[in-house]
């Protein structure tokens, strides 16, 4: 069992430290910021914000975080404020639908790294049958850039891959403030029963992953098939939802897709992604239009400026593998809204029930 929050005992830790096999800034570690990460050891990447207004709260500090533990008040003994660096992991889908518009999201991907903080490192990660990490954790924007600009569109689209491979590879071994940043156009090829070929991996697998992952994760759906059928507030949009669709839908004709049919997938698709970012705290967008693309990635951006990450050993140390769920709240600020991941799996023990 893969237990991302339950890491090994180790000394100090510092922030940004190089993903295992990835083209990053080796030797760079970023000072003034670090984790202590023991055997118990859970920690939260949280992001605030104001009721009402939407807006980012900035300047929190540790004891204004009350955390809770299956209802049980918890001690947060470690705390990175907003200013600590981040590590943002950008995955764009460069699937064959992306073509017609890849200079458009080329584009507003790379004004987007720009907007994070200089002490910010980001990797750039591209997917569509396969994924690659094209770019690796690195706090040199014109590589980054260059990374952006080396994607090229074609192929199917393995999403779920995509993002275990995010998770368990490219993320791997990155402790601090994280996020991911996924923007795709489509939906996994497994949704239409495996035409073109989809992933390995299913949504069942992906998402219990996800619940054991640290980092907030922030989805971008373009649904382009909205868009070439009237979109989802004209007559052809409803009736599109009239089947109210699982999370797990079967296609019975693999390869042959009728219009309702892929409206429905991308029915499925959207709660799919609306899920992911429920669970880890983040928030999906759903633009209208391409060029809608880079004012959500500003606002993202603002999102990740204003970031903290919390740590605490937990009071229940009994290794029974169930689940714990997690609530984090603002002491004196009863208007903030608090997005952080919403539990983990505890460790499994031998004779663990």
């Amino acid at each position: 069992m893969l237990m991302p929050v339950r890491k090994a005992l180790f000394a100090l830790v510092l922030l940004f430290s190089t993903v295992a096999g990835a083209s990053g800034d080796a030797g760079n570690p970023q000072r003034g910021y670090s984790v202590r990460v023991d055997v118990n050891s859970v920690f939260l990447n949280v992001a605030v914000y104001e009721r009402g207004t939407n807006r980012s709260v900035a300047g929190l500090k540790k004891e204004d975080f009350l955390l809770y533990e299956d209802g049980v008040l918890q001690n947060v003994e470690q705390f990175l404020p907003s200013e600590a660096p981040l590590n943002l992991l950008l995955l764009l889908d460069v699937s064959g639908s992306t073509g017609l518009y890849m200079h458009l999201m080329k584009g507003a991907s790379i004004d987007f790294i720009r907007q994070i903080k200089s002490n910010d490192r980001v990797a750039i990660a591209a997917f569509s049958s396969r994924v690659d990490l094209v770019q690796g954790f690195t706090g040199d924007r014109k590589r980054a850039e260059e990374a952006i600009g080396r994607t090229w569109a074609g192929g199917g689209t393995s999403f779920y891959d995509a993002m275990m491979a995010s998770i368990d590879q490219y993320m791997h071994g990155v402790e601090g403030r994280s996020a991911i940043v996924v923007f795709t156009d489509g939906i996994d090829n497994q949704l239409e029963g495996g035409y073109p070929a989809g992933s390995q991996t299913t949504f069942d697998e992906l998402y219990r992953r996800i619940q054991e992952a640290e980092p907030i994760i922030y989805p971008v759906f373009l649904d382009t098939v909205r868009q070439s059928s009237g979109g989802p507030g004209t007559a052809q949009g409803a009736a599109s939802r009239r089947r109210a669709p699982t999370l797990h839908p079967a296609n019975p004709e693999p390869g042959r897709v009728d219009d309702d049919d892929e409206s429905a997938s991308y029915d499925v698709a959207a709660k799919q992604l609306r899920t992911i970012a429920d669970q880890t705290g983040g928030r999906m967008y759903s633009p209208h239009r391409i060029e809608e693309l880079s004012g959500i990635y500003s606002e993202i951006a603002g999102d990740l400026r204003n970031q903290y990450l919390l740590g605490y050993n937990p009071t229940n140390t009994a290794a029974d593998g169930r689940w714990r769920e997690i609530r984090v709240k603002i002491r004196n600020h009863p208007e903030a809204v608090v997005r952080t991941r919403k539990g983990y799996y505890a460790r499994k023990g031998v004779g663990g029930q």
